[in-house]
């Protein structure tokens, strides 16, 4: 198997997680799209996704965590960590 996924932690599955909760297409969701500056994410709906992100992956985010959330590619690394030391 392949490095590529990390931990438990799809990275499709976590793209599909974002856009859901973002209404927005899959295909918009790219891997280094930021997601306040490229997708127009507020603080509330990043809150939003840190929550669904705590509960699919039962994990815990603490504040300087949820302000990292910049875009796909740092959500799975972080989730990915986190799930591992779960």
């Amino acid at each position: 198997m392949s490095g590529n996924r990390t931990a438990d932690v799809d990275l499709e599955d976590l793209r599909a997680l974002i856009a859901e909760e973002l209404e927005l297409p899959v295909e918009e969701v790219t891997d280094e799209a930021d997601l306040k500056n490229d997708l127009g994410v507020d603080s509330l709906t990043a809150m939003e996704v840190a929550v669904q992100l705590e509960k699919k992956y039962r994990i815990k985010l603490d504040e300087e965590e949820m302000k990292s959330l910049t875009s796909l590619a740092v959500i799975h690394r972080l989730v990915a960590a986190k799930v591992g030391t779960a």
